[in-house]
């Protein structure tokens, strides 16, 4: 099989559109009805007062309030063969269990939490199990807050949750671009 170079591809293309717009301007132009329209060679303004076949198809304006389209109904019948589809879950209406105020509840998420969990998981960045990586990150931002530079933060980080130089730093720019972007000069 040949193949044609980049240059016969580009005449070749080339040739297409030539004959296309050759093949267009011998359309003339004709309307629906078979009529060209009139070509004025007079200047491009148009007159406001142009009567042409379309202006009278344009629809008018409303003058009383549209009534809204007709509800549909909730759901298509299924077509033959296909399972029914299954009711929607009813809402739940009791109240809300209360929180077990023996357990330590987490705190609600805030803003960024998905965003830093996600890089976390991403890069595979993982504290020991039962160390939450937000509340670190929060308290690495306190420790930096508190005066401390990034070779004691990082210390602490690698003794407590037993990650590698690189997870350190990883995790600590995730944690301050986060949550105390501040700080963002006492990483190095």
């Amino acid at each position: 099989m040949r193949t044609m170079s980049s240059r016969a591809r580009l005449l070749a293309s080339g040739s297409v559109a030539v004959a296309l717009a050759a093949v267009l301007a011998g359309c003339g132009g004709a309307t629906v009805d078979g009529e060209a329209p009139e070509v004025s060679n007079e200047g491009s303004t148009m007159s406001t007062s142009s009567s042409t076949p379309f202006a009278e198809e344009r629809p008018e304006k409303p003058t009383e309030p549209v009534p809204p389209p007709p509800v549909q109904s909730p759901a298509p019948e299924p077509l033959p063969g296909e399972p029914e589809p299954l009711p929607a879950p009813e809402p739940e209406t009791g109240p809300a269990p209360a929180p077990d105020l023996d357990v330590p509840q987490p705190p609600p998420a805030a803003p960024g939490d998905g965003d830093f969990l996600a890089l976390m998981e991403s890069s595979g960045v993982v504290l020991p199990e039962g160390m939450d990586p937000v509340a670190t990150a929060h308290e690495a931002c306190g420790r930096f807050d508190g005066g401390q530079q990034m070779d004691e933060v990082s210390g602490w980080l690698g003794e407590a949750g037993r990650l590698d130089p690189d997870g350190q730093g990883y995790f600590l720019g995730a944690a301050v671009t986060t949550y105390c972007p501040g700080n963002i000069a006492k990483l190095g």
